[in-house]
């Protein structure tokens, strides 16, 4: 199992709620579409604002295969570049259990 997990800090001129609602709609709206996806879940950070990140994707793939294509999927290649106008940093981790 991948699991892939990517979080951004949100840009401090945009609302955040509507910001996070965006990035989550987009994300979670690849349900479906990507067939590599195991799960996926967009979560809002909640404590110590100012040090942590904003937002974050945390999803699960069966394989490197699949995490690779839900990295070039069309429609995800669509919300990535979305997202990157929301955000001004970004971090991310994949790893296998």
């Amino acid at each position: 199992m991948i699991h892939h997990v990517v979080s951004w800090t949100l840009r401090e001129d945009l609302d955040r709620a509507t910001s996070v609602e965006r990035i989550r709609e987009l994300l979670v709206g690849l349900i479906g579409t990507v067939g590599s996806i195991r799960s996926l879940e967009v979560v809002e950070n909640v404590a110590y604002p100012g040090k942590n990140q904003d937002v974050a994707v945390v999803a699960t793939f069966d394989d490197l295969a699949g995490l690779d294509e839900y990295q070039v999927h069309p429609e995800h290649q669509a919300a990535a570049a979305e997202i990157r106008g929301l955000v001004t940093g970004r971090a991310a981790i994949d790893w296998e259990s």
